[in-house]
Formats: structure tokens, sequence, C-alpha cells
């Protein structure tokens, strides 16, 4: 397989986008090991350098990893997360015995417009805390975070923030709010620029999206946090027990004979 030496974009990021569409195709499982890169420069007619140009590409944006000797490998970001439980992101994580870091993009105050004010139950233009977080499992970028807590509940969280902190332990341990339940709505959708970049995917690639609104032990909604995760890095789990239905449950009525000497002579011998 050749690649366009005609084009405009550089050949290392050819070959990087030729083997990301393989991995997100299955192509390349996890933790398997990618042709070498006597391998691939054969394959594509490529130089060597231009393979490993691509190849550290991938490592930058956590699809692979390299064992000193061995190989270049799939990465496996996936993570599973219980729909019945509420942990963090972090909590999450940890549970799995991985390690939960961020990189915050943003973190500011904001007025509130009507919509969040609604959803948090403050007055329009109260201070909402702004926090756009890139969240990473061993490196890798899963997902992107930006959410709104009331400022008047926690001043000075802010500077509380730390790439390896925890929301809700920052929450829970410097404030006294313990968040008891949540509401979550999920749904699907496709990347934008922004967001392929940040987490390393290729352009509209599919993600799973969420809005959650979580609240603390006296009722109060203390957080809105919008969510998009990579389709292949993070996967949401539920267990459904079906609940006994009228629609198939017959009507005795239906079950009763024309007229009594029907039934009377249906119970003789």
């Amino acid at each position: 397989m050749r690649l366009d030496i005609t084009a405009a974009r550089p050949l290392y990021l050819q070959l990087r986008d030729t083997l990301l569409r393989r991995i997100q195709a299955g192509d390349y499982g996890a933790h398997q090991r990618l042709p070498s890169e006597r391998e691939l420069s054969g394959q594509f007619q490529v130089s060597r350098i231009t393979v490993r140009q691509a190849l550290a590409d991938l490592a930058q944006h956590g699809h692979v990893y390299t064992r000193v000797g061995k190989g270049t490998y799939v990465s496996d970001p996936s993570l599973h997360k219980p729909l019945g439980s509420l942990f963090g992101f972090s909590e999450s994580v940890l549970q799995h015995g991985r390690t939960p870091t961020s990189k915050i993009l943003e973190a500011s105050l904001a007025p509130a417009p009507t919509d969040l004010a609604d959803r948090l139950q403050v007055a329009p233009g109260e201070a909402l805390v702004r926090l756009h977080r890139l969240r990473l499992v061993d490196g890798v970028p899963v997902a992107l975070e930006l959410t709104h807590v009331p400022h008047a509940a926690c001043p000075g969280l802010i500077q509380r923030m730390t790439h390896d902190a925890s929301l809700y332990a920052i929450l829970e341990q410097a404030y006294g709010l313990r968040m008891a339940f949540a509401e979550i709505t999920l749904g699907a959708g496709l990347t934008d620029e922004e967001e392929s970049h940040l987490l390393g995917l290729s352009p509209s690639s599919a993600v799973l999206r969420s809005e959650q609104t979580s609240f603390v032990q006296d009722g109060r909604p203390m957080e809105y946090t919008q969510a998009t995760y990579r389709g292949d890095g993070y996967h949401f789990n539920a267990a459904l027990f079906r609940a006994r239905s009228p629609l198939h449950e017959p009507d005795m009525r239906d079950l009763r004979p024309a007229n009594g000497l029907a039934a009377r002579s249906a119970l003789q011998p």
C-alpha cells in the first residue's frame, strides 16, 4: 500500500491516520504488537524515519506504547463504569487499579446563564465555578468534561484544583459536600475538530456524550457536568430487570366460557 506523496499532508501523518483507523476498526487489538518499523516501511514504501514519526505521534496520544527491545503495542484505554453507582472519574479509575490524571483546560468563574441557573437552583448571573478538563487513564486521554459548580458553596475551589485532584474528594473533604445521587442522560455523537485533537481521535469519530446533575445529601444540586467519552475508551454497564407488564398479563374475563352451562360442563368428568 502506498501513501499519497503528492498530497500536502505529511507522509508521517498519512501513515499515522492509516494505522489509527486500523486500530479503531479492531484490525489491531489491545496489547497486540504492531508490525515492526522495517515491515511498515516496506508495506507503505516510506522511510523508517517516517514510520518512527508516525509511531511517536500515536504514542504521544496514548494509542500505542513501546516495550524496549520488543516493539510497539496497541494501548487499552477502555474503562467500565456501572450506571447504578455514583463515583467521580478519579474514584472509578482507581477502583480499576489504574492511574487517573487531568489536564485542566480552563478553571474560571462565570455568571450562570438561565439554563444552568435552573439546573443548579441558583439565581441567574450568580457566580459558577467552570472547570474544563481533559481526563486521562494511565496517561491516555479518554474523556472531556465541562463542569459547573455554585461558587458560593465552595469558595476557593479553583485554587484547590490540580491535575491529579478529585473534584468529589475536594468537595467532600474541604467543604463537607458529599454527593448522594445523580441524574444522567446519555447519547451518541461525533467529535468536532477540537475534541478530535484533544482526545487523539480521527475527525468525526464516534463518542458517547453525557449530561449529569449531581445532588448532595440534602437534595441540593451541586454539580452539572457535560462529558464526552471516547467510544473505544469508556463503557457504561447497567443491570436491567424485567418488570411485570400489564400488556402481557391475561385478563381473566377473556378466559371465561361464553355461558355458565359451558363452564359447568367443562368441570364434569
